[in-house]
């Protein structure tokens, strides 16, 4: 198995700043905290602030449901974007969501490019931490026609053994920007990334009878040596915009993601007992495919009458998806016990016959807003899709079709009672893609058709001054509950709906002090025959009742270049199982942190110390949908970032 030594950090750092001069600071400067401007959820380079993310917002997942954007355009996101050219992320909801054309019912996750500027940059990450984990990542962004063309390219290697995940991998990343402008009103970007992991032990999975997990050394390896999981990721497409006038606008991407995974296993402990005995079961896949290509084409006017702006968007979505799934085999292990290294030889797994999947989609829609200057704003967008999505054995003949023609529509509107004040209020119906069925389904891995899902919201926008802001809201959000069946089979078995305050303070109240905080409580309920009969509960598993969020930075002048960083999460206890007779506790994170700015000769650097899990809290994490498997919370664990620019 591969090894890639942390102790090897230092001496790549120093070749790469042998060749150090004065430069722009491309990645130094990285800071989500500085950069957020609410708490919903920002991300810059690999930092992370707030209370929601591209995987999970007001209880649900904005990725899994097709709600991502790169760069405002859709995007049918398969696998993740590399951070060589990746700038960062931002999820929007509420009043932060309305300046989309056509708004989604479980927010936006809207990625940023990282684009090339006038000067040549080099920048270095080296990091150590948490556990064995130790990385090295170099991008470079060279300006090859001034303000004309520029390039951004970059590569990373990681050593991942931080052992409440797995045991052992390495991680190979790599990509390329190329950004051009051809003219004062066009440009077009271009993007490739690619990801490979490779040796990934994979981290066993837990299942119980109706109680949580007994605790057990979180640093124990207790896997199998030989089951392994690699993938390979890629991500690639085109954005262009043209602007003729400042009346209009056309823009356009498209956009190509795929995931194949040549090998995967699932180490499950089965029917664990308070003493922490068990059933050994071990699940190998065949290789299986994620891919889609996607984009969109909006053009837009935009013209000024008076006080009132007005703008119309002409839009056009499409996406053609397909997958293979399914054919694995589970074998009995043999007994065990949590934290436990008991190594079984390698089972002859045999596969079954693989399912592919199809799923297209194309839209249509139109969209008008108004901003009057002083009084408020109003959209509205009307929207039409087809949706089909097809099921087959590999190689074939169509077993099932299921075809969707819905509507789609949405109106936001937001008043300025004073200048510092909005009032805003939506109403959003989308059309989203549904989960894929869990590992302990009869169905194991089947994408189920996309569903209506429909939300309302409203709030206030307040500024308490021109750096500290306040955005408090509720939503309710309803959508089909899936779930397994008196046969196991996972489908529709009822509706979910969600419905919460969600807050956000953001800003510098005092001089020096940085300040993201935010809170959201979510009261989540099912309704449905399953419930009525008793088979589940009227509250879905996994689903915390609270989560409340505070981040905070301090760093005045007088420190040269240090301040002092920390940040809380205080998460509410959930159901763990879906008939609802246990819970996974409440738990509250604190972690620290310290940065320091300063230059290597000419060049901006920051190092990054941090302690996270600080008073080393133990709670469980359950995987829904369906009440899945259990996995420990990560112990205490310290990280070292060093960011150089040259």
């Amino acid at each position: 198995m591969p090894r890639f030594k942390s102790r090897l950090l230092p001496l790549f750092l120093l070749i790469a700043l042998s060749q150090a001069r004065e430069a722009a600071a491309q990645r130094a400067n990285d800071n989500a905290l500085a950069a957020a401007e609410d708490a919903f959820g920002t991300s810059v380079g690999n930092e992370s602030v707030g209370l929601y993310g591209a995987g999970m917002a007001r209880g649900f997942s904005p990725v899994e449901a097709g709600n991502v954007r790169i760069e405002g355009l859709y995007f049918d996101q398969k696998t993740g974007l590399g951070s060589q050219i990746l700038r960062g992320s931002t999820v929007r909801v509420g009043v932060t969501a309305q300046a989309y054309p056509f708004p989604a019912p479980t927010g936006i996750a809207d990625y940023r490019l990282r684009l090339p500027g006038d000067k040549v940059v080099h920048s270095v990450v080296a990091g150590v931490g948490p556990y064995d984990f130790a990385t090295l990542d170099v991008v470079s962004q060279i300006p090859l026609v001034d303000s004309k063309l520029g390039l951004v390219a970059g590569a990373s290697i990681t050593h991942d053994a931080p052992r409440e995940w797995v045991a052992d991998s390495i991680t190979l990343t790599g990509g390329a920007l190329m950004h051009w402008r051809p003219s004062d009103i066009m440009n077009v970007t271009g993007f490739w990334s690619r990801a490979e992991t490779r040796d990934q032990e994979v981290r066993p999975v837990i299942y119980t009878n109706g109680t949580l997990p007994p605790r057990f050394d979180r640093s124990a390896y207790f896997s199998q040596e030989w089951a392994d999981m690699e993938t390979r990721d890629t991500n690639f497409g085109v954005i262009s915009t043209i602007a003729p006038s400042s009346e209009w606008t056309i823009r356009a991407g498209v956009f190509r993601s795929y995931a194949s995974v040549p090998e995967n296993h699932v180490i499950a402990f089965r029917l664990t007992t308070p003493d922490g005995a068990a059933t050994i079961d071990a699940l190998k896949d065949p290789p299986t495919y994620s891919g889609s290509y996607s984009g969109e084409v909006r053009l837009s006017r935009r013209f000024i009458e008076g006080d009132r702006a007005h703008t119309f968007h002409i839009a056009v979505r499409a996406r053609d998806a397909r997958r293979t799934f399914g054919g694995a085999d589970t074998e009995i292990l043999g007994p065990g016990r949590l934290a436990i290294f008991e190594p079984f030889p390698e089972p002859a797994f045999v596969f079954g016959p693989q399912k592919k999947d199809v799923v297209k989609q194309g839209t249509a829609g139109v969209s008008y807003g108004v901003n009057w200057l002083g009084v408020g704003e109003f959209s509205a967008g009307l929207q039409k899709t087809h949706y089909t999505r097809e099921q087959m054995p590999l190689g074939g003949a169509v077993l099932t079709k299921n075809t969707s023609t819905p509507w789609l529509y949405n109106a936001t509107a937001a008043l300025y009672p004073a200048k510092s004040l909005v009032v805003y209020a939506g109403y959003t119906r989308g059309l989203e893609a549904s989960s894929v069925a869990p590992d302990n389904a009869t169905n194991r891995g089947e994408a189920l058709p996309a569903n209506i899902t429909r939300q309302v919201d409203a709030g206030i926008r307040y500024e308490f001054g021109p750096t500290l802001r306040m955005v408090a809201g509720l939503f309710d959000v309803s959508k089909p509950f899936l779930d397994r069946d008196a046969t196991n089979l996972f489908r529709p078995v009822g509706r979910i709906r969600n419905r919460g305050v969600e807050a956000s303070v953001t800003g510098t109240p005092l001089p020096d002090l940085t300040v993201v905080a935010g809170a959201v409580l979510i009261q989540s309920r099912v309704s449905g025959l399953t419930v009525d009969n008793g088979l589940i509960g009227k509250v879905p598993p996994g689903v915390w009742s609270r989560v409340l969020s505070l981040s905070v930075q301090y760093g005045p002048k007088s420190w040269n270049g240090w301040s002092l960083e920390a940040d809380a999460d205080n998460r509410g206890d959930y159901f763990a199982d879906r008939r609802n007779t246990y819970k996974v506790p409440s738990e509250t994170m604190v972690n620290l942190g310290a940065r320091y700015r300063f230059e290597i000769g000419e060049s901006p650097a920051t190092l990054r110390l941090r302690v996270e899990n600080i008073n080393n809290d133990y709670n469980w994490h359950v995987h829904a949908p369906a009440g899945g498997w259990f996995h420990a919370q990560a112990r205490r664990r310290y990280s070292a970032r060093l960011s150089v620019d040259f």
